[in-house]
């Protein structure tokens, strides 16, 4: 059965009735970090679990966007986090720190055999097109892949898309940018540089701290741990911009993370702003203009920064990187204000640790101009460590019954959104929600229904330290 065009032009599509593929009790859409921890919790609760996937391995933006660290301080992590870091240090695939930096390959496999003993299954190369609903509960997903179109139905589904793709389908209602005009944060493509003199490029940096961002964070110089962060060059790009050799809008150079003895590094740099990661136009944009974006990177280094001098491009990122597009409206919206005052939830699920600047426009701003001169954010402040709670209600969407988020896009607005959307946030909630939906499908409830004090208790069984902010108190910096 196949589409038609009509005598008047249009094209129509034939009723027809779609195979069920699977029936599951958790079903998890999307298998970067929040749907990996998302499944495993749930698999670990007893669920039937499966994972949905539209690259061909797990990991998301960890992966296929090459965004090779967790901003998570190591000696922070708790439960399935940390089993999670210990499996990699283990093999030798992760470096613990301030942050932790990993190898994306040995994370992939690593996840595969995390989901593999929780008795997960996974399918990938998958994408979801349509969600199948019930007099407003969502009963499974309509999938296209190599076996056509499929239907998948399950008990509880958890939306870890990082674009409430799920959600957005189901009616729930959402906010799509800055509350104020629908901008989002930029996109980026990110991308290895091979061949690089990592010690030169270090001694370059200590001899001119005015260049740079005085971020401890920011620029950190640890050969020794393998701990290189660097963020600034910024008279060395202008140089280059006057010279034509970099486009108007970039301010910085930026090294993401290194790999000290194997001369290679990470560079997250481009950036495109006005674009909207929930639209295939505007994504194939961001893809087009990051890679002639990456050239002009890769010949700036070479040309002016010491080190770099025979140093080439090694592979980039399979997938742009998105960094905003759509948050629920759950029953409880998470605000800054919440995160700098340390606000403290009675149905807290899960608690993250993030170094920001209050009240800045940073954390990528939707305006540009990122890390130019009137960026204090960037070439002025320190960044202080706050802890903070999320809970359940923000999981939970509105209006829609049988649905949990975790991720990108839990209910929070754009400004708590800085702290929210970066991985370790994603893999806190992706515990909560895999929990939750796990002990919800097995009293046949809806989420909204769950017992919230059985949750926290299986989430303290698994690891999870729920009372951290309690003890420590508002921002430990402050």
């Amino acid at each position: 059965m196949t589409a038609s065009i009509d005598a008047a032009g249009r094209v129509c599509e034939p009723l027809r009735e779609l195979p069920v593929a699977r029936k599951v009790d958790v079903l998890v859409v999307g298998g970067g970090i929040s749907g990996l921890l998302a499944a495993v919790a749930a698999g670990r609760c007893g669920a039937r679990t499966l994972v949905v996937e539209r690259f061909g391995s797990l990991g998301g933006t960890g992966t296929a966007a090459m965004m090779n660290l967790f901003y998570v301080p190591y000696e922070m992590s708790r439960g399935l986090v940390r089993e999670l870091f210990d499996r990699l240090i283990a093999r030798g695939g992760a470096i613990p720190g301030e942050f932790v930096v990993y190898d994306p390959e040995l994370y992939k496999v690593t996840a595969l055999e995390m989901l593999a003993e929780a008795q997960v299954d996974v399918l990938l190369h998958t994408l979801v097109s349509d969600v199948v609903m019930d007099d407003g509960i969502i009963r499974g997903i309509v999938i296209e892949n190599k076996s056509g179109r499929q239907v998948i139905l399950s008990r509880v589904t958890v939306d870890a898309s990082g674009d409430a793709d799920v959600a957005a389908r189901a009616g729930a209602r959402y906010i799509k940018g800055r509350e104020a005009d629908g901008k989002m944060r930029p996109m980026t493509l990110i991308f290895r540089m091979g061949g690089v003199d990592v010690p030169r490029l270090v001694e370059y940096v200590k001899k001119h701290p005015e260049d740079f961002s005085p971020d401890p964070l920011q620029c950190m110089l640890d050969i020794e741990h393998h701990m290189i962060r660097v963020f600034g060059f910024f008279n060395l790009v202008e140089t280059a911009k006057a010279n034509g050799e970099l486009w108007p809008d970039c301010y910085y150079f930026r090294v993401e993370s290194v790999l000290p003895e194997r001369g290679v590094l990470t560079v997250n740099a481009t950036r495109v702003y006005g674009v909207d990661g929930t639209k295939a136009e505007d994504l194939s944009r961001a893809e087009i203009e990051t890679r002639h974006q990456m050239i002009q990177l890769a010949a700036f280094a070479a040309k002016y920064i010491p080190g770099f001098e025979h140093a080439f491009i090694l592979d980039s990122a399979s997938t742009i990187g998105v960094r905003e597009t759509r948050r629920i409206r759950g029953e409880y919206v998470v605000t800054e204000d919440d995160i700098v005052a340390g606000r403290h939830y009675d149905d807290v699920v899960a608690v993250d640790a993030n170094q920001q600047n209050p009240h800045q426009q940073g954390g990528h701003p939707p305006d540009g101009k990122e890390g130019g001169p009137q960026d204090v954010e960037a070439r002025e402040l320190i960044a202080r460590m706050f802890v903070y709670e999320i809970p359940y209600r923000a999981l939970v969407a509105a209006d829609v019954e049988g649905l949990l988020v975790a991720g990108r896009c839990i209910s929070v607005d754009h400004h708590a959104d800085v702290y929210t959307r970066n991985q370790g946030c994603a893999m806190v909630t992706g515990v909560a929600a895999g929990v939750a939906a796990a002990l919800a499908s097995a009293a046949g409830q809806s989420p909204r229904q769950v017992d919230v004090n059985a949750v926290q208790a299986r989430l303290r069984g698994l690891g999870a330290d729920l009372d951290l902010l309690r003890r420590l108190g508002p921002s430990p910096a402050m």
